[in-house]
């Protein structure tokens, strides 16, 4: 009997429950459980272990290069943001507004880490999110420009409720790619929520895209439902180094 219930669950893709029901079966026999108690405690079970495969998926989908949490961010040392304001992230309300998130200043100051943070964060509310630098984004548009599936690439970003794009303006960008961030950018107006981090202000993304018109339209857009975030201050990695000296 066991055997067929473990190879029905399996048959309606309950694997979880399938592996679980023995040991259930036994605790429901010691604790002298109901009948709509033991079916609570085995769809508990095989939701519990599907959240975890699906959260444990969307994170390796992400692409983050490394793991941030907000626990692990230095409010005392980057004071340029308050706890207050990351917990008003956290309801991702702003996600829901398909709002955006502009965090600038210069190298080492927390961009990254709390734009990985949030999307991290994020993936725990039952979000999609991805990363990608702004160098390997431009790799992989011009690639799928060559191939003639540019299309097709935006809309595989576009599946995504949060598109992380870290180091924007470290590397300038000819004008015919700038049309093509352009194009991400315009797709995802008022529909998909982005963070970019950057070390430029807003009036040097001109000089970046090497095209004022196309800087303006990409910040038109940007702009239009966002929160923008200037991070002062000194280097965390400067300051650890320092710390060794």
């Amino acid at each position: 009997m066991l055997n067929r219930v473990q190879s029905n669950l399996r048959g309606i893709r309950c694997y979880h429950s399938a592996n679980e029901v023995a040991s259930l079966i036994e605790k429901a026999k010691s604790n002298d459980y109901s009948y709509l108690e033991f079916l609570d405690e085995l769809l508990s079970v095989e939701l519990s272990n599907r959240n975890s495969r699906r959260l444990k998926r969307n994170e390796k989908r992400a692409h983050f290069p490394c793991i941030k949490t907000f626990d692990e961010f230095d409010f005392h040392f980057q004071t340029s943001i308050s706890k207050r304001e990351i917990n008003e992230w956290l309801t991702f309300s702003w996600i829901e507004q398909r709002s955006n998130k502009i965090l600038m200043g210069p190298p080492g100051v927390g961009k990254t880490h709390l734009a990985i943070a949030t999307g991290f964060s994020a993936i725990h509310k039952g979000y999609k999110v991805i990363f990608y630098t702004m160098q390997g984004l431009m790799e992989e548009m011009i690639f799928s420009e060559a191939e003639r599936k540019f299309e097709e690439y935006l809309k595989k970003i576009l599946k995504y409720d949060l598109i992380i794009i870290d180091e924007l303006g470290y590397l300038p960008l000819k004008p015919v790619y700038g049309n093509m961030f352009f194009q991400l950018i315009n797709q995802c107006y008022e529909y998909r929520s982005i963070i970019i981090t950057s070390n430029k202000l807003f009036n040097e993304w001109g000089a970046f895209f090497g095209n004022q018109t196309i800087a303006t339209a990409i910040l038109d857009r940007l702009l239009h439902h966002s929160e923008s975030i200037i991070l002062n201050g000194d280097s965390y990695r400067l300051k650890d180094i320092r710390g060794n000296l």
